[in-house]
């Protein structure tokens, strides 16, 4: 098909599944509040207020809907969304009803047997773990997949435990899973992991830090049900090839290798593996003094590494693959031991916090500097957009033009417009406006425009240079949620392309130099709204037109 038509065939599930669960999420907040849907603050939770539950029923709608409209049905389809189904209403009756964990087994083993049967996947072969040859699984494929997906399903429920936790781990996780579907051709589980990624974008916006609604049962299940189907059918298709299941585990081993350790640990202690506690990995990190968002930007850059790392050795002999992620568990629990052992603490004291004033013995020159700066910063604002003017000038394929449309609606969507709503979503999706911007400035073939954005943006970082030279407050390089995940996906993209041949060379180099120069520019901005939030609209409204510009 044509690139524009190729183009249009994935960015049209994503902005669908993004859309209909931001639309679904308000109907879905007040049907929990109505039928008593509502999860209570308790000793072992993290959460102060009441707030519903079950938004995962948004999200499971776009799953039933979006990809089976876009796909051809095959037994394996049929069975994901019959599984699905039963899945989704199995934890929909725990988030009303509150079922006793037997019924929610039945009904998870019931989902997850279902789709094993319909579609005839089965882990037939484990690989060559240890060296030595091919482990066959033979008659006990069919018991062996279904206890690891039951499994898997309870490990991802259990890392439920904080705002925007269990989503974002999905969405990183759907992210390098969509990438392999895509190096391997498999169109059907790149559909749904397409789904998945637009779903979960649309429900972050809601459960991110403070959370309005928790995915509950409704969510979780779900999510680690799509998780293992999608690791399974890459298997099926991959043939081993790429896909092996031991690079399945590397991709999704700490919140596996979790749910293991606090299981054996409550086992040991002489308690139930399914009784709730604060022993979890996230738990711990909260006790050494991260913050709540804190913990979640910590948590996402250890998924992104592991997955980095899956994807790194993919197609590497598996008993190497064994070794990799048994150091990886390994180094982060040892880690984290190291910390707790040696009283270590995040927590900044008072009096050790960075002041933003200059130390008194500084020279005249000092203030000076200081305050020329500081009136610099009403200038800058408008610079940033006035900066990137050669995206108005280039020539432009469909595709960019394409991409710069889809960019903009999700913008003006999920953008914050109330005051005060959620800074850590305005910088970022600021962020991926000029990312998007300078990546269509960067594809122009006119020498000149490349060499112009070369030298703003050197004088642009020699601007931020000083600036935090001179205030000395480094604050502004701390990230949270959506800041975190915009920057390591930027980041990430190009090497994975590298990495699996997905587009030619040039589009990978071209990404690595907009990664330098959006950086940049992301720092910049945050200098300016640090001080002055109301600036936030201003600088994203003239990105906006500079963008609407640049599509005619």
């Amino acid at each position: 098909m044509p690139e524009s038509d190729s183009l249009l065939f994935y960015l049209l599930p994503l902005v669908s599944a993004t859309v209909l669960t931001l639309l679904l999420m308000p109907s879905v907040v007040l049907l929990a509040q109505r039928i008593g849907a509502i999860d209570q603050p308790d000793e072992r939770k993290v959460h102060a207020n009441v707030t519903p539950r079950m938004g995962g029923l948004a999200f499971l709608i776009s799953l039933l809907l979006i990809p089976f409209t876009m796909i051809d049905i095959s037994p394996i389809t049929q069975g994901f969304l019959l599984g699905l189904f039963i899945i989704g209403c199995t934890g929909i009756a725990d988030d009303i009803f509150d079922i006793s964990p037997r019924y929610k087994f039945l009904g998870i083993i019931a989902g997850t047997g279902v789709f094993i049967i319909m579609s005839g996947t089965a882990i037939t072969d484990l690989g060559d773990l240890f060296g030595v040859g091919n482990i066959e699984t033979a008659w006990f494929a069919i018991p062996l997949t279904l206890i690891g997906m039951v499994g898997f399903i309870n490990a991802l429920n259990l890392s439920d435990g904080l705002d925007g936790l269990a989503a974002g781990i999905t969405l990183i996780a759907a992210y390098f899973l969509g990438s392999f579907a895509l190096s391997i051709g498999d169109q059907a589980s790149l559909m749904i992991a397409i789904v998945l990624f637009g779903s979960m974008i649309g429900f972050l916006y809601f459960n991110s830090h403070p959370a309005r609604i928790f995915m509950g049962d409704t969510g979780s299940l779900i999510l680690g049900y799509v998780l293992a189907c999608l690791c399974l059918m890459l298997l099926q298709s991959g043939e081993g090839a790429v896909i092996s299941p031991i690079s399945m585990g590397i991709l999704l081993g700490l919140p596996l290798s979790d749910t293991l350790y606090v299981m054996t640990k409550r086992v040991m202690n002489g308690r139930s593996p399914f009784l709730p506690d604060k022993t979890h990995f996230h738990h711990r990190l909260i006790e050494l003094g991260l913050s709540h968002k804190g913990v979640v930007a910590t948590f996402y850059g250890l998924i992104f590494f592991y997955a980095s790392v899956a994807a790194l050795f993919a197609g590497s002999a598996e008993w190497i693959q064994s070794l990799v992620l048994l150091g990886l568990v390994a180094g982060t629990y040892l880690s984290l031991s190291l910390l707790e052992r040696g009283s270590f603490s995040f927590a900044m004291p008072a009096d050790e916090e960075v002041s933003d004033s200059p130390a008194a013995h500084h020279s005249s020159a000092y203030y000076s500097m200081t305050h020329i700066l500081g009136r610099s910063i009403p200038v800058v604002t408008w610079l940033i957009p006035l900066l990137l003017l050669p995206v108005v000038m280039i020539e432009r394929s469909v595709t960019m033009t394409l991409c710069m449309a889809v960019m903009m609606v999700l913008v003006v969507i999920l953008y914050p417009w109330r005051e005060g709503r959620d800074a850590t979503w305005s910088q970022g999706l600021i962020y991926l406006l000029i990312f998007a911007q300078l990546f269509q400035i960067n594809m122009s073939e006119q020498s000149w425009v490349l060499n112009y954005m070369v030298v703003m943006t050197g004088l642009l970082a020699l601007w931020v240079v000083l600036k935090l030279y001179f205030k000395r407050n480094m604050r502004v390089f701390l990230t949270t949620g959506l800041e975190s995940l915009l920057l390591v996906f930027s980041w990430v993209t190009p090497w994975l392309i590298g990495r699996f041949n997905l587009f030619p060379e040039d589009i990978q180099a071209s990404l690595y130099v907009v990664c330098i120069e959006a950086v940049v520019f992301l720092v910049a901005a945050k200098i300016v709204l640090r001080r002055q939030p109301k600036r936030n609209q201003q600088i994203l409204a003239s990105l906006l037109i500079l963008s609407a510009i640049s599509l005619f």
